[in-house]
């Protein structure tokens, strides 16, 4: 698997950015495309772990929405339009926050699918917003949930913005409207959805989500571990903090842990894992020292 296998779904992607513009509507891009264009474009490699990683392919596109987005009757609106303009259409089984097209990739088909997801509403956008848990949206808006999310809370703390350039040289943007997670905020969305999904033989038992953690916990540079810090100070009482950090005691704290079982369980680990085993007993000092 090489970092190019998810080159269709950048086009995609570019295709989003580029109506997302014209609308001036930002999102932060969680999930595997957010790893992935880490990884690509934007880290380093750290002394600790002298090692690359193989990014892993993925068919979604996770919009993350702030709080001031989703509580944003006629933004949100707007963002319904674009995505049917670009040919999505809504799935029953998660309606109106679900979306995907079919495409035809080497001669085969396949499926992409947009998942909208959001931030809890703070403040005064907590008033513009109607909740039926899981879902959320603006009051008087029709057509467009999304998926209430409380571990995204802190999601825009130190949220870093993708360079359109690095998508497509020739690609160049008005707005400022493609974001990506920090890494901590990463580790928190990703620690949450493995203990979702640890025991569910539908969803790879988490193994995906325990290699996302690994992958990025290795790529951290100063940069990352300084908004980690500012973060776990700034938000250290909250609940989806804690929460976080039981799961990572619960599952990451020793070798024999499920989650370490789940990583060594991936099938990008096996494939290096006389290297990656080297190093597991650093990942587990360092996930410890950010939660």
């Amino acid at each position: 698997m090489t970092p190019d296998e998810n080159d269709p779904l950048v086009r995609h992607l570019i295709e989003l950015a580029v109506e997302l513009d014209a609308e001036n509507i930002p999102i932060i891009l969680g999930g595997g495309m957010s790893l992935y264009l880490r990884q690509k474009f934007m880290s380093s490699r750290a002394p600790r772990y002298p090692f690359g990683l193989p990014a892993r392919s993925t068919a979604d596109l996770d919009l993350f929405l702030s709080s001031r987005l989703i509580a944003d009757a006629g933004k949100m609106e707007s963002l319904r339009q674009v995505i049917g303009h670009l040919g999505y259409s809504v799935l029953p089984e998660a309606k109106n926050f679900q979306f995907a097209k079919k495409i035809t990739l080497y001669g085969q088909e396949r499926v992409i699918k947009i998942d909208l997801l959001a931030a809890p509403p703070r403040g005064e956008d907590a008033s513009l917003v109607s909740v039926k848990r899981p879902r959320i949206k603006p009051k008087g808006a029709e057509g467009i949930h999304a998926y209430l999310t409380d571990e995204s809370e802190g999601i825009e703390i130190g949220k870093l913005t993708v360079n359109p350039a690095l998508l497509d040289p020739s690609l160049s943007l008005k707005n400022k409207t493609l974001f990506i997670p920090s890494a901590f905020n990463f580790l928190i969305l990703k620690l949450h959805a493995f203990e979702d999904r640890k025991n569910d033989e539908t969803r790879d038992l988490g193994r995906h989500h325990a290699w996302d953690i690994f992958a990025t916990v290795v790529r951290m540079g100063e940069a990352d571990w300084r908004v980690a810090r500012e973060h776990r100070v700034a938000h250290a009482d909250r609940p989806y903090i804690e929460k976080a950090a039981e799961i990572r005691k619960t599952d990451f704290s020793t070798p024999t842990a499920l989650g370490l079982l789940r990583l060594r369980e991936n099938e990008a680990y096996r494939r290096e894992k006389e290297l990656y085993g080297k190093y597991l007993e650093s990942f587990i000092e360092d996930l410890a020292a950010l939660f």
